[in-house]
Order: C-alpha cells, then structure tokens, then sequence
C-alpha cells in the first residue's frame, strides 16, 4: 500500500520527469514511408532525466522474443516501491530497398533502449512528444537555444505540421477583404474573468497536480497563448483537456 507521503514524493518526481527537455537536445529523423520528420529524444537524454529526478530508479527486462524479423521485450522501471512497464518491438534486420544492411547495432541493444523510452514515457518522459505540434511550438519559442541546423528543421517541422499556415491565410483574408468591411464593427469574443483564470489554475496545480507545461498544452490545443485569451464559450473544455493530460497521474 503506498502511503500519502509517498504518494506525493511520486507525484512530485512525476512532475519533474513531465517536464519539456531543453531546446537544444531535441533531435530530427525521418519517418519510415518518405518525407515527414519527427522530434524526438535521444535514449541516453531520457535516462539522464531518469537519473536527476530519481536517482533510486530500477529497470528489469523480460527475456526477448522473436516474432518473424520483430525482437519483442517488456521493460520495467521502479520507483519508490512503484513499477510502470512498457512493450517495446525493433526490427531484428533493416534493409534499403536496394537490399543494402541498415541496421546500427545489435537488435538487443536496440531493444533495451526502444523499451526503456516507452517505459519512461509511461513515467511521463518526453510524453509531450507525442503532440508534434505542441512540442515545434515548444522548439519555435526557443529558437535562440538552436544551432542554425536545428533551426532550419524547425522551419520545415512548422510548415510540415501547416503551423503557419493559419497565421498566412489570415493575412491573405485581410488583404482581399471588401473596401467596406473596414466600417463593420467587430465584436470580440468575450473572454473568461480573472476569478475563473485563477481557478482554473487552482484546478490544475492542487486538484490534478499538472506542471505549467501541462496548461501551456492545454491552451494551445486550443489555439491559445496564455489563460486571459481563453474564450468563455471554452472554458469547460480547456479543464475537461487538462482533466484528460492528468489521467497518467497518480
């Protein structure tokens, strides 16, 4: 039985495991089928978050299997008495089409790394990764931190994903609007007051334990920047999207 203490020292180091990685230690590959790129982290990144947060973690492996050219395998980590698992499948041998080897080590060696990800994933490693729109937004912010390389993959990344792509046609629709529509009163959609801005943040930090980062994900599934911008007509479904992102929590 996990006591209270723990239960907030776990929701504590969950916490700090959720947290974005700093800009520069993102990395781009190519997904298999041609084309698109996807943000991702290094194995050895997410276990140095492992070992910051919780220096105590344990990982146990299941023995391997094979199932035509997959090597499939469960992870474990524990921590504080609390184990999560994960499935993991690599190919055993990659090849081009041109039949030329691509494999990079040994399928074991691939396997422990691809089913430790998945398994810190379940802790709430890099779990953000799994919205690429958030996490280009996340890079764009930080365009700074990026080498000139880093920041042009961003670029493609934020046209791939059709990012900028409202703010353009935005800029188009005002530029062939009628002569008259300058005279047209525009009502702004009315936004939520400050005394729901702060219970909406009461309910994410005391009630659901979410981190700053949780929020900013939240309001931008929603197109939004910051609380203030929230539409009152939204209100509901940006807690219910907050309510969502802490099902993982304790």
């Amino acid at each position: 039985m996990i006591t209270e203490s723990i239960r907030e020292e776990l929701r504590r180091i969950q916490a700090e495991l959720k947290k974005p990685f700093p800009a520069k230690v993102h990395e781009f590959r190519e997904l298999p089928g041609g084309g698109k790129k996807w943000v991702f982290l290094k194995w050895q990144t997410i276990r140095e978050r492992l070992d910051e947060v919780a220096p105590e973690w344990i990982s146990d492996y299941s023995e391997i299997q094979y199932l035509g050219n997959d090597a499939i395998c469960r992870c474990g980590i524990t921590i504080l008495g609390v184990r999560k698992e994960a499935i993991a499948s690599v190919p055993i041998s990659v090849t081009s089409n041109s039949g030329k080897e691509m494999s990079r080590g040994s399928a074991a060696d691939r396997l422990a790394a691809e089913s430790l990800k998945n398994t810190a994933e379940a802790w709430g490693v890099g779990r953000y990764l799994d919205d690429q729109v958030f996490t280009i937004r996340y890079l764009w912010e930080r365009m700074s931190e990026l080498d000139d390389a880093a920041c042009g993959q961003v670029r493609l990344l934020s046209e791939q994903y059709k990012i900028q792509m409202k703010t353009a046609h935005v800029a188009s629709t005002k530029t062939t609007r009628a002569p008259h529509e300058d005279s047209l009163k525009v009502i702004p959609a009315q936004t939520i007051t400050e005394a729901q801005a702060k219970r909406l943040w009461a309910i994410a930090r005391n009630e659901l334990h979410l981190i700053d980062e949780d929020v900013r994900r939240a309001l931008f599934k929603f197109g939004y920047d910051s609380t203030t911008a929230i539409a009152a007509n939204k209100y509901d479904a940006v807690i219910q999207e907050m309510r969502d992102l802490a099902k993982a929590t304790f």
